[in-house]
């Protein structure tokens, strides 16, 4: 159990770190770490759980920030498509499509550091179907559905403290429902559930510390965290074996 619990610790508390600052990228430091500890379903549990418990704390926070207009029809989309993204798990190679969802991530991110603008706003149906719709196929393809919305937020140039807000609100509605699911399909067992309980506190104190290092200062850094993350997103998935 002390060969599981010190580098699940200091993972955990990184990655909430990241989450709280960024609004995403927590299950990007997380996994890798638990995958060389514990089986790959176990992992996407405890991942998940503690993303719920999270949200669940920070709801109020999330709920006052958020722009709802934008979450809303996100999550609308992306619940559609999750059900495909699940099925295609059974007839495409997950792995050639994370290297091409990799791909994909690495130019979009060179795309907004040379200030291209993308055809669609996140804002406009276009842009919500194509962004949350993508996102959500990928969430149920393999868990990698973050990326689309973090770019689509990212090109609208969302002010960080309202973007951060935006994507953890989008993010923990995602993860409920994918918590529900894997519970009807009874996935979780109790294990997963004590191991979650015991890493939740964790991930949720860096998730408030890297949400106070959010300061209107230090907002230029949210961009460049973001597209940081990106690259380790994409390098990530690119590396995929």
């Amino acid at each position: 159990m002390t060969e599981f619990l010190l580098p699940a610790l200091l993972a955990t508390a990184l990655a909430g770190l990241v989450r709280g600052f960024t609004g995403f990228g927590g299950a990007l430091v997380m996994a890798p770490v638990l995958l060389t500890l514990i089986d790959p379903i176990s992992t996407t549990a405890i991942v998940i759980i503690v993303n719920v418990v999270a949200g669940i704390l920070q709801a109020r926070e999330i709920h006052r920030e958020a722009d709802w207009s934008i979450a809303r029809p996100l999550c609308y989309a992306a619940l559609l498509t999750a059900p495909i993204g699940l099925w295609s798990i059974h007839v495409l190679d997950i792995e050639r499509v994370r290297q091409i969802v990799g791909a994909i991530v690495l130019l979009a991110t060179v795309a907004l550091l040379l200030r291209w603008r993308f055809p669609f706003s996140i804002r406009q149906p276009l842009g919500t179907v194509a962004l949350g719709g993508s996102s959500g196929f990928l969430f149920g393809l393999g868990g990698i559905g973050g990326p689309p919305v973090v770019l689509g937020l990212l090109a609208e140039r969302t002010p960080a403290r309202i973007a951060r807000a935006t994507q953890l609100a989008y993010f923990s509605l995602i993860q409920v429902f994918t918590l529900l699911a894997m519970a009807a399909s009874q996935s979780l067992t109790t294990r997963h559930l004590l191991l979650g309980a015991l890493l939740s506190p964790i991930y949720y104190l860096g998730g408030l510390a890297g949400g106070r290092l959010l300061t209107p200062a230090r907002e230029p850094w949210f961009r460049r965290a973001s597209i940081g993350v990106l690259f380790a997103v994409s390098a990530f998935l690119s590396s995929a074996r």
